[in-house]
């Protein structure tokens, strides 16, 4: 039966927020310098909103502070514009395809208004790293929108207009000259398609205020190999005072998005071109393909000039990484000046960026946008999947490239452990980057999860330690896209400083060594992991993909030498194939585990003979918990068999397993909590943590006393997008860990703590 308590809101608890420092790790999309004031710069990044240069204090500052997980749209920009004449205004396009937003700004990104926009946007989805798709010029607004086509505003905003572009609906870029005569737009070429495979053409101009449009010379067709709808598209465009520049790319497979995946990140490039164009009585003429000689297949996205020099990147390019190229003729001829680690120096300023984290090569990859600094010549900046790079000595030919990303925190973080003694005080599973072990607060670690030699694991979903010996942890990554690493369990004897690769539980079924042979290719998920309170014993329910299965749930007792296959049983004792389970184990207890089923309404398993065999319990209480929506399970740290869930939907609900039943409770039935974890306590009540809404007001809370109270520990400003995972150091009161999924690993400490 499910107890309910009242509960008491106390006053708000004022506490400050930093970083546990990345720097770096997802992917930026675009680079925006204002025309003609030195200190505006500004940068959009796929899943972690925009970000705003502080010249004075050398450091980027994240504008999205102030979303909540309820409405996260501003954390997928995009595009941006600026007004010329006004260097404080500041406009972006955003949303997450339910929530669709032109934001305004008059004091650079301080203080934000947004408005619905007429159409869906998404700042991730495949595509996202072309442009512009925003212009801002004589009081109107253009956008270039993924859905609704060119649609205008002459009202900031208030309302919108559509202009037909031959029934294209998926733009790629809009761009307009400096009298706003000129109007040029790139599209996917969709609604024009010969055949459904075939791209239709994919460049227009305008010249009598987009009342029409003609097209404008693109590449043919050409039919690349592997190639799942080819045709060139328009990445980027700019100009000086001769020429118009174009980039191109031909998407290869596509393995998400659909036919209309025309950019970086659809699986490949298999083809690309750069075209030059020459004004002739206002109108563009195609001049000269400019295409670098490259026999390695790649796609071309970002270029700029300052009026004396071009620069070029690649995109995707094949078994070798991206080149940077300069021309000082009008592309005439190009010279490279980055090709994986060749043509320049490097400052890798950032630890895990390091080429022996890489494989012995470059971090750099998906180089989609590229912009000379207006006010310095010697300066660029490029985009990366990594974060943000500069390169410095453009005009003495020493060229220097180096990480540009203090303060940019733009991974997604997707559990957050603490330990209670140990060499590291935070462990951290991250997607991408696999997981970081920090020290403390203050400090950044070398590198995420690698093996023996280095080399990185990718995206881990949890990992699993022991509160007697925290140093012993197990941990689920895949294995990295260069093949260096394999995905599976990895085990680390010194608190996640370094790794070892369990091995495989093959022979177990069939069924089971279909799914580790999907696991060891590059970028697949391996699964959820569980370690027995005396660390004896590892469980592992195996993924190969999204979701898990009871038929593939085993144990060891010997770090992998040898394996067991679970046996999960319905209430009545009958052999049970549910799918999507975690597995979770008790604290104290090393023989007790138990797993939740992820559907409709929550299943409960429960084992008391260490994971062997697990047997459904009947919970008499509608939980929902369908598949794939995000929960968050915590475990009380100072009581076995009691642990609490969030799951995001409404209640937070307390289970606690007894010897012949299980008793819950709902803490907070009429409110809705995304996340749970806990902390250590004022005394030997252990302090909890929580995200969601309680009383209709959205923020973080802490509980000292389980449930009987809360008090707001954020402000407005204080809300940093969706949060994965929340969890209280075990160490110091009044601090805890955030895990967002826009704005990297946070902690957030009370204001009159010294610094843990």
């Amino acid at each position: 039966m499910v107890m309910e308590k009242n509960m008491k809101l106390l006053s708000p608890i004022q506490y400050e927020y930093g970083n546990l420092k990345i720097g770096g790790g997802g992917f930026v999309t675009g680079i925006t310098f204002h025309p003609t004031d030195s200190k505006t710069l500004y940068i959009r990044t796929d899943i972690g909103g925009i970000y705003r240069y502080d010249f004075d204090k050398s450091t980027w500052v994240y504008l999205a502070d102030k979303v909540t997980a309820d409405d996260p749209a501003q954390t997928y920009p995009l595009a941006i514009a600026l007004d010329e004449n006004d260097p404080n205004k500041l406009f972006f396009t955003c949303g997450d395809k339910r929530s669709n937003y032109i934001c305004i700004s008059d004091d650079k990104g301080e203080n934000i208004t947004q408005k619905p926009l007429p159409c869906s946007v998404h700042g991730n989805e495949v595509g996202r790293a072309t442009g512009d798709r925003l212009i801002y010029k004589s009081g109107r607004l253009y956008f270039g929108s993924q859905t609704a086509g060119i649609i205008y505003s002459e009202d900031m905003g208030e309302s919108w207009q559509s202009i037909d572009l031959f029934g294209e609906k998926n733009i790629s870029l809009i761009w307009t000259d400096s009298e706003g005569k000129l109007f040029i737009a790139g599209c996917s070429g969709e609604a024009n398609s010969p055949d459904g495979v075939t791209r239709g053409h994919t460049l227009y101009c305008s010249t009598d205020g987009l009342k029409s449009f003609v097209p404008l010379t693109a590449p043919d067709p050409v039919k690349y190999e592997n190639s799942s709808y080819y045709g060139f598209v328009p990445q980027r465009i700019t100009s000086d005072s001769r020429y118009i520049y174009i980039t191109f790319t031909s998407s290869g497979k596509v393995f998400y998005g659909g036919m209309g995946a025309y950019a970086c990140d659809t699986g490949s490039l298999s083809g690309g071109k750069v075209y030059r164009y020459r004004i002739e009585n206002g109108v563009p003429v195609f001049n000269k393909d400019i295409t670098p000689a490259d026999e390695t297949p790649c796609g071309y996205s970002g270029i700029c000039s300052n009026g004396k020099m071009l620069l070029l990147s690649t995109v995707c390019r094949k078994n070798g990484g991206d080149i940077i190229y300069t021309s000082t003729d009008s592309g005439e001829s190009w010279k490279i000046i980055m090709n994986r680690l060749e043509y320049s120096r490097f400052d890798w300023n950032i630890p895990y960026m390091k080429p022996r984290y890489n494989g012995g090569g470059n971090c750099v990859h998906w180089i989609s946008d590229i912009k000379l600094s207006p006010f310095d010549s010697d300066t660029a900046l490029f985009n990366t999947g990594t974060g943000l790079f500069m390169i410095t000595g453009l005009a003495s030919g020493d060229v220097l490239v180096k990480p540009f990303c203090e303060g940019i925190e733009e991974t997604v973080h997707l559990n957050v452990y603490t330990t209670p003694h140990g060499r590291n005080r935070i462990i951290d599973i991250i997607g991408d980057l696999g997981g970081f072990a920090f020290e403390d607060y203050d400090s950044e670690c070398e590198n995420s999860f690698a093996n023996e030699n280095g080399d990185r694991y990718i995206t881990c979903l949890n990992a699993d330690l022991t509160l007697s010996d925290p140093e012993y942890i197990v941990a689920t990554p895949r294995g990295n896209w260069t093949g260096k690493t394999k995905g599976g369990l990895i085990l680390s004897k010194d608190c996640g400083s370094t790794w070892e690769r369990l091995p495989m539980p093959r022979g177990l079924s069939e069924f089971i060594d279909q799914k580790l042979d999907n696991i060891e290719k590059p970028n697949v998920d391996s699964g959820w992991t569980a370690i027995s309170a005396d660390g004896k014993r590892i469980m592992w329910a195996v993924a190969s993909g999204r979701g898990f299965s009871n038929k593939a749930v085993c144990y060891t007792d010997d770090e992998g030498k040898t394996w067991q296959k679970s046996i999960f049983t319905d209430s009545s004792g009958n052999s049970a194939d549910e799918h999507n389970v975690k597995i979770f184990s008790d604290y104290y207890n090393s023989e007790l585990f138990f797993a939740i089923a992820e559907r409709e309404n929550l299943g409960l398993y429960i084992s008391r003979d260490k994971g062997a065999t697990f047997r459904e319990v009947s919970i008499k209480t509608d939980i929902k918990c369908p598949r794939y929506a995000h929960y968050q399970l915590s475990r009380q740290p100072d009581k076995s068999g009691v642990f609490w869930l969030a799951n995001g939907i409404k209640g937070l609900y307390r289970f606690e397993i007894k010897s012949d039943s299980v008793g819950i409770s709902d803490i907070l039935p009429k409110d809705r909590i995304n996340c749970i974890g806990f902390g250590k306590g004022l005394e030997e009540t252990p302090a909890m943590y929580v995200t969601g809404n309680i009383s209709g007001e959205y923020g973080f809370y802490i509980s000292d006393d389980l449930g009987e109270s809360f008090a707001r520990i954020n402000t407005d400003r204080q809300q940093y997008g969706v949060i994965h995972s929340i969890c209280g150091d075990m160490r110091e009161h009044g601090v805890f860990c955030l895990a967002t999924g826009s704005h990297g690993l946070m902690f957030g400490r009370q204001k009159n703590l010294a610094k843990p």
